[in-house]
């Protein structure tokens, strides 16, 4: 997802984060090296409409797509500024609550909370928010364990439209977007609308029923993106630096965001 391998996050416990606290991030600069992030169905629509979407194969083997951030291997994305300011009109769920994600435990249907202690955003301020109160998730972490909960409801849909489309053969190598050079393109795939044209009419009522093909037109949609970011790439050279937003006053679009997300993901 970047130029670098990240740091390894943390399980969130009462045993380690107890008596510790935790701050929401004023700055996007954290995503500005990222080169995708994945997205799920409950924000198809608003990340089709902002950002190339293609697939990639997860370690995992599982085929999920992803909102290309910046079309290069290497580089910065146009969408976050040199100052940390989001430019896009939309902001992947992935990245809301950092520096929180979630992966899955070891039963079936557990979310694993796990944090970035690296971020500097995991502090011993008590005027932050605090993990725990009373040996359970302060209420503000459980919103965002919530969130989490929701998306991977949510990842879990798009892993079924993703498998579908698979198992029709209709998804090959990305051909390089504007923008990019053939080795750019490595290791992303697309759907070939000519393969999904010439499927079987029997076919198609699964691959509607699973979403697969709300996926794959939102995908050929969202390709239209690429041109854009490479003009954006060119001129962001040339661009005087843009004024550093305004201090940030709390939580509010924090948990915002999160509710906002929760309300798109109901069916």
């Amino acid at each position: 997802m970047t130029d670098a391998t990240p740091p390894a996050p943390i399980a969130v416990s009462q045993a380690r984060h107890a008596g510790r606290f935790w701050r929401r991030f004023t700055s996007y600069a954290f995503a500005r090296r990222w080169r995708c992030v994945d997205v799920v169905m409950a924000e198809l629509d608003p990340a089709a409409s902002a950002f190339p979407l293609v697939f990639r194969r997860t370690a995992w083997q599982e085929i999920m797509p992803v909102a290309l951030l910046r079309l290069g291997a290497s580089g910065t994305t146009p969408f976050v500024t040199a100052e940390g300011r989001w430019r896009g009109t939309y902001v992947p769920s992935a990245l809301r609550a950092h520096p929180f994600s979630a992966r899955p435990g070891a039963q079936s249907g557990e979310l694993v909370l796990m944090v970035d202690e690296t971020t500097g955003l995991v502090t011993d301020d008590p005027s932050d928010e605090p993990f725990f109160t009373g040996g359970v998730p302060a209420p503000p972490l459980e919103q965002v364990l919530d969130f989490f909960r929701a998306r991977a409801r949510s990842a879990q849909r798009t892993r079924e439209a993703c498998a579908a489309l698979d198992a029709q053969g209709v998804l090959t190598p990305l051909p390089p977007l504007p923008g990019m050079h053939e080795s750019d393109a490595a290791g992303l795939l697309a759907v070939d609308t000519e393969r999904v044209d010439a499927l079987d009419g029997r076919q198609l009522p699964a691959l509607w029923q699973s979403g697969a093909l709300r996926l794959a037109e939102a995908h050929r949609v969202s390709l239209q993106h690429a041109a854009w970011m490479a003009r954006a790439v060119q001129a962001s050279a040339a661009r005087a630096p843009e004024p550093s937003p305004p201090p940030d006053d709390g939580l509010s679009g924090f948990l915002a965001a999160l509710s906002d997300d929760r309300a798109r993901s109901r069916p």
